[in-house]
């Protein structure tokens, strides 16, 4: 056995031998390439991200109260574009309403223009004055003065006259045919309908 062991080559072979058997032990080729690959796909699926951005699925306290807001703002304003919608659909209709309204008034103040004469308190002393001058005449002498006016001067003139003056004078405008007695009787109705200026109050 000593002289085994004292064989230089035989020493040789089992150093080399040992080494060879302790490089491979250490190395272990496939079971390093094992490991590598087992910490790159650890790193990957550590570092995935989305396709085209970066990834949104962690957590962000601030970032969801941000987002949270924005839903309420957004609901805010819906609700309120649709309170103004309402609103506006409910002036349209009162502005509608308010014409249709004002269009009547107009119609029913000129159907009673036509119907009904004023007297301005402007125009009622001149007026008064011409009322005096007919009262004087003959019902037949101021009649065929008066059927040369229009109704509505003629209406006036008769209006301030009292109606024993007035009588005489709308006889007279009836006579001559079946046109004159109609006018007179338009005149007449007219009289009823007449709106005096309102009288000055007495002086104390």
């Amino acid at each position: 056995m000593i002289r085994l062991l004292q064989n230089k080559w035989l020493v040789v072979a089992v150093g080399a031998l040992a080494y060879a058997l302790t490089t491979w032990y250490c190395l272990q080729p496939q079971k390093q390439l094992q490991e590598a690959v087992a910490v790159l796909r650890a790193q990957q699926s550590s570092r995935s991200v989305t396709p085209g951005g970066p990834s949104w699925t962690f957590h962000n306290p601030e970032l969801s109260q941000l987002v949270a807001e924005l839903k309420d703002e957004r609901e805010t304003l819906r609700l309120r574009a649709s309170q103004l919608d309402e609103l506006e659909a409910r002036l349209r209709a009162e502005r509608k309403e308010i014409y249709a309204v004002t269009q009547a008034v107009y119609q029913l103040r000129a159907e009673l223009d036509t119907v009904v004469t004023r007297v301005t308190a402007e125009e009622s002393v001149n007026l008064k004055k011409l009322a005096k001058v007919y009262a004087t005449m003959s019902p037949e002498g101021a009649g065929r003065i008066l059927k040369e006016m229009d109704d509505s001067q003629l209406v006036k003139i008769l209006t301030l006259m009292k109606e024993s003056e007035t009588a005489p004078i709308l006889e007279s405008l009836g006579l001559g045919g079946k046109d004159e007695a109609r006018r007179a009787a338009l005149i007449s109705n007219r009289l009823r309908l007449t709106v005096s200026p309102p009288k000055k109050p007495a002086p104390p």
